[in-house]
C-alpha cells in the first residue's frame, strides 16, 4: 500500500523535474540542446503518473521533442518565436513584457520585487538567464528549486518548515509567474508552424 506521504514526495519530485526540464526547454538555442531535453526527460517515462492530466499533457510536447529531425530548423522557430521584430513573433519571454502597464512602463518596480522576493526565499538567481530575472526558464527554475525544499522537507516530515516552503510557492506564484504565464502560453499555443512549442504551451500551462 502506498502511503499517502509517499505519494505527495513523489508528485512534488515529478514537478520538481517538469519545472527545471520546461525552463530549460525555454532556453535559447545552444549545443545539445535537444538531445539534453530528451536525456531530462528520461526518467519522467517511469513516474506511473499517467492518470494525471498534467503527466498527459507533458507526454504529448515529449513525443513533439523525440520526432524532432531538424535541431538546426528548431533552432531557428525559436528564433521566429520570440526575437523582436520577426513576422508573428510574439513578445519577449520576460515578465514585465506582459504584465507592466504600457503607459506607467514601471518595468523597475516588478523587477525590484522579484529581486526582494528571490531575497525573502532565500534564492540567488543562477546560469544562463540570470542577469534576466523575470525570464521564463529563470522564473520555472525558481519553481523548480522550491519544489526541492518542498520534497526534502516533507521527506523530513517537518510540518513548520512545510509551511513555510508552500508559502514560498504560493508568494512566487502570486506576485509573478502566475500574473503573467497564462497569457505567454496561449500567445506560443498559436504557433502552430512550430510544433515544439505548440505542444510546449499546454503541458507548461497544465503545471
Amino acid at each position: 500500500m502506498i502511503k499517502q506521504q509517499d505519494t505527495f514526495e513523489q508528485l512534488t519530485r515529478f514537478r520538481q523535474s517538469m519545472y527545471r526540464v520546461f525552463a530549460a526547454a525555454f532556453l535559447p538555442p545552444g549545443p545539445e540542446r535537444f538531445a539534453n531535453l530528451i536525456t531530462d526527460c528520461m526518467p519522467l517515462e517511469s513516474a506511473e503518473l499517467g492518470y494525471l492530466a498534467t503527466y498527459q499533457k507533458w507526454h504529448t510536447w515529449r513525443k513533439v521533442l523525440l520526432h524532432i529531425d531538424d535541431a538546426v530548423e528548431s533552432d531557428v522557430g525559436y528564433l521566429r518565436v520570440f526575437s523582436a521584430g520577426m513576422s508573428g513573433a510574439v513578445k519577449p519571454p520576460l515578465g514585465h513584457s506582459y504584465n507592466i502597464d504600457p503607459v506607467r512602463g514601471d518595468v523597475g518596480e516588478t523587477l525590484l520585487d522579484l529581486a526582494r522576493l528571490y531575497d525573502e526565499i532565500r534564492l540567488e538567481p543562477t546560469g544562463a538567464m540570470s542577469d534576466a530575472l523575470d525570464h521564463v526558464s529563470m522564473e520555472l527554475e525558481i519553481m523548480s528549486v522550491l519544489c526541492a525544499r518542498e520534497a526534502v522537507v516533507r521527506t523530513e516530515g517537518d510540518d513548520r518548515r512545510l509551511g513555510a516552503t508552500l508559502s514560498s510557492q504560493v508568494a512566487f506564484l502570486d506576485r509573478h509567474l502566475a500574473t503573467w504565464l497564462p497569457q505567454f502560453v496561449n500567445q506560443i499555443t498559436r504557433m502552430d508552424s512550430i510544433p515544439f512549442y505548440t505542444a510546449l504551451g499546454p503541458a507548461v500551462a497544465s503545471f
